[in-house]
C-alpha cells in the first residue's frame, strides 16, 4: 500500500504542512504534519493530523492511524496547543509524545493497541 505526503504550505513561523495521498488518492478536509511512522510492517501508517493552519488557534492535532490494507482511519484525541510525534508499537502497546513547545514540556501517552476500535473510511 503506497501513501505520499504532498507540500502545501507552512505555518507562519512554524513547520510545514502536508496533504495526505493513500494510494493515490486524497485524504479529504486535513492537512498533516511530517511526524509519522510505519506499524506492523506497512500494514498501519500513524502520522500527526493538523485540525487547523490558523497560527492563533494551534497548534492543534491529533494522532490519525491509518489501517492502509483496509482503508480505514482512527483519530485519537485533540491535542490543544501541540504536536504529535514519536509514534511507536511495542508488546501491543502503541505510544506517542505530545510536544507542548511554547510551554517547554512533553508528555508520554500510551494506550493498548487493542482498545483503538473506533474506525472509519479514509475517504469520508
Amino acid at each position: 500500500m503506497q501513501y505520499q505526503l504532498n507540500y502545501e504550505n507552512e505555518i507562519r513561523f512554524g513547520p510545514a504542512y502536508y496533504s495526505l495521498e493513500i494510494e493515490g488518492k486524497k485524504v479529504p478536509n486535513f492537512f498533516y504534519g511530517f511526524s509519522r511512522s510505519e506499524l506492523l510492517n506497512g500494514r498501519y501508517l500513524a502520522i500527526e493530523e493538523w485540525l487547523t493552519t490558523d497560527y492563533k488557534k494551534g497548534p492543534i492535532t491529533r494522532v490519525a492511524i491509518f489501517d492502509l490494507e483496509n482503508k480505514l482511519v482512527s483519530r485519537l484525541e485533540v491535542v490543544e496547543k501541540g504536536f504529535v510525534s514519536s509514534f511507536k508499537l511495542n508488546n501491543n502497546i502503541f505510544s506517542y509524545r505530545k510536544n507542548y513547545h511554547a510551554k517547554g514540556k512533553v508528555v508520554e501517552s500510551e494506550l493498548e493497541w487493542d482498545s483503538i476500535i473506533e474506525w472509519s473510511s479514509i475517504y469520508s
